[in-house]
């Protein structure tokens, strides 16, 4: 998926009562949205496929299940890592990671819905600002996702796992989305379901507002985020637009 910009008016930001943040910047000029669990709640499709390619592939060991509803944000080859060993060779993390993600996308393929406002608040905010994506899913998955009522036409700039070397929390997807949108950090707004990727939004200097489809208000919170939504229909949203 190659980056496209093209030019929009830019709002000033009202200050938000729900993020209490004093500190916010003047100008807000860009919101960033995951897309896992933010555009769309996929985290039961993920761990389903998680638990069919686990019980079909011997080498994995069954107590990763447990472990993987804490694991959002993350790439798998971070993920694997973490929960079966680093002694992981590139080949095993690559053929397990598009074997999960290929059982997936199966799953999800007639599936595909997006948060309640979603379509609405992106069509206003496209007047507003501009709007870019920031994920750690794989090229298939995004294209599968985004080609679902053409919601592309929504970003000016996308960074998908390929498109980095270090995952979230690292801040390098989002740092990069905002070189590719040419809006400074601090400019921009996250929304963001996973700690991992709240911690990512904030190790980038930008402000984040979580998503409640896959971790708790209290740890999104803690992970450094303003406030939470559950959906696109939280009135709190009208404070950015």
């Amino acid at each position: 998926m190659e980056p496209f910009v093209s030019k929009l008016n830019l709002a000033p930001e009202q200050s938000s009562t729900a993020a209490g943040n004093s500190d916010a910047p003047t100008f807000l000029q860009a919101l960033i949205f995951d897309m896992d669990g933010v555009l769309c709640d996929t985290m039961p499709y993920h761990l389903k496929a998680w638990a069919r390619f686990i019980a079909q592939t011997p080498a994995l060991p069954d107590h990763m299940l447990k472990h993987l509803p804490r694991m959002g944000g993350k790439r798998n080859r971070e993920l694997l890592r973490e929960l079966v060993g680093e002694h992981l060779t590139d080949s095993d993390l690559q053929r397990w990671g598009d074997g999960k993600e290929a059982v997936y996308r199966d799953l999800i393929r007639d599936h595909i819905v997006w948060l309640p406002g979603l379509i609405e608040f992106l069509q206003r905010s496209q007047a507003k600002m501009k709007l870019g994506l920031g994920t750690s899913a794989c090229r298939e998955n995004v294209d599968l996702l985004l080609s679902h009522q053409d919601l592309l036409r929504f970003f000016d700039a996308s960074v998908i796992e390929t498109d980095v070397q270090r995952g979230k929390p690292d801040p390098q997807c989002y740092l990069l989305v905002a070189e590719r949108l040419g809006v400074a950090p601090h400019q921009c707004l996250v929304f963001e379901d996973a700690t991992a990727g709240v911690k990512a939004a904030r190790n980038a200097n930008m402000r984040c507002w979580g998503v409640l489809t896959t971790e708790t208000e209290a740890d999104l919170l803690a992970a450094g985020a303003e406030c939470c939504i559950r959906d696109f229909t939280d009135p709190h949203l009208e404070t950015l637009l």
